[in-house]
């Protein structure tokens, strides 16, 4: 009933005359194109089995292409997906493509751009059985080799937010040889632990199984993308400050950072979408006792088999080669300031090659805020390492 009551309100507003930025309602390739840049797109396809859509912006559609571009591969974070680099003003994704990058967008498995599979069905339970721990293992190589074969180049410049920097994390920590693939990995809100994470809905799921109950009702997918972006565009344009307490319970909201005037284009292209067991995997990390980084806990007969283990093993961080450029921010609720301080001691100290932990950030200031002029300094250390 109140779902219902919902959808009519946002169909309603949906007839409403406002002024709606076109960006609200058009694709990825659309939102490139209506900015002038040009736009392709790609499918890779992991060793088990996940179709992921990768973007690419070469350049501008008036620009001479050169195939000498160094290029960048840029990995959004949990619950998000590619479009989050190109909706803010400015937008990352471009900033870069401005600055002379080849640039490449991935899509996390289960995300909205990435849901296939050359046998499985997003119907299917056993589709959804992954975490960041799969994506670390599967989505980081397969779309990294990915790239490096579609420019012959031998390395490319990685740049994650949140989870898109969780992902290489451990995928080196098990693989450190796969930094010669890279110029540099420049972590944006790093997340290694979450000890201290202090978001509103994390916290009061606590105490409460919310997302074994999902499993167990049969959803499996949590928050996918609604496909519903001008309606939500209207909603947030005229309530805006319920999209920015919602985002500020989900996710880490700091308003006063944060290019709120652009929310209601941002929201129509958002959530992206992930498993309900890569929620429940953090959810883990939530309650852990210790600093560490942990995979998926199936509980100690189901790790027995799956890992010859009753407990998960655990990703030794200290065996992460560099160079790796981390910035922090200090209002981060999320990759909370305490246990960035844990990541950076963990790391090796050879392996960081800039440290940035002034800024005055929340967790998606990175992607959304009001100023972006930080990132000029993300372009100049994938310049300088290129």
């Amino acid at each position: 009933m109140g779902g219902g009551l919902l959808f009519l309100v946002l169909a309603l507003l949906s007839n409403l005359s406002l002024a709606e930025p076109p960006e609200a309602k058009m694709s990825f390739t659309e939102v490139c194109d209506y900015y002038g840049y040009r736009a392709e797109s790609h499918q890779v396809t992991t060793q088990d089995g996940y179709i992921l859509t990768l973007f690419r912006v070469p350049g501008l559609k008036n620009e001479t292409l050169k195939k000498d571009k160094p290029a960048v591969f840029l990995q959004h974070g949990l619950l998000d997906l590619s479009d989050t680099w190109i909706m803010n003003s400015p937008a990352p994704g471009f900033m870069l493509a401005n600055a002379g990058f080849d640039v490449w967008f991935g899509n996390s498995r289960g995300s909205f751009h990435s849901l296939g599979h050359i046998s499985l069905s997003t119907k299917d339970k056993a589709y959804w059985e992954f975490t960041w721990q799969q994506m670390a293992e599967f989505d980081i190589p397969a779309s990294i080799n990915y790239v490096l074969k579609a420019t012959g180049h031998e390395k490319l410049s990685y740049v994650g937010h949140s989870q898109g920097t969780l992902q290489m994390f451990a995928h080196l920590s098990e693989n450190p040889e796969f930094i010669e693939k890279l110029n540099i990995f420049v972590a944006l809100a790093p997340v290694m632990t979450v000890r201290h994470l202090n978001i509103d809905f994390f916290s009061i799921l606590d105490n409460i199984p919310f997302f074994n109950l999902l499993a167990d009702m049969g959803i499996y997918d949590f928050l996918p993308n609604p496909k519903l972006n001008s309606l939500f565009y209207y909603f947030c344009d005229l309530f805006g400050f319920v999209c920015d307490g919602l985002i500020g319970f989900v996710a880490d909201l700091q308003v006063s950072n944060d290019n709120t005037g652009r929310f209601p284009v941002i929201l129509s292209h958002e959530p992206g979408g992930t498993s309900t067991m890569n929620m429940l995997h953090w959810q883990q990390m939530t309650k852990y006792s210790s600093y560490k980084v942990q995979k998926y806990d199936y509980g100690t007969d189901t790790n027995m088999e799956v890992y010859d283990s009753p407990t998960p093993p655990i990703y030794d961080i200290s065996k992460i080669k560099g160079p790796i450029a981390l910035f922090f921010g200090t209002e981060d609720r999320l990759a909370d300031p305490t246990d960035g301080a844990w990541c950076r001691e963990t790391l090796p100290a050879e392996s960081v090659a800039y440290l940035e932990d002034t800024l005055p950030f929340g967790h998606l200031t990175f992607m959304w805020g009001k100023d972006m002029s930080y990132f000029d300094k993300v372009i100049d250390l994938c310049r300088q390492y290129s």
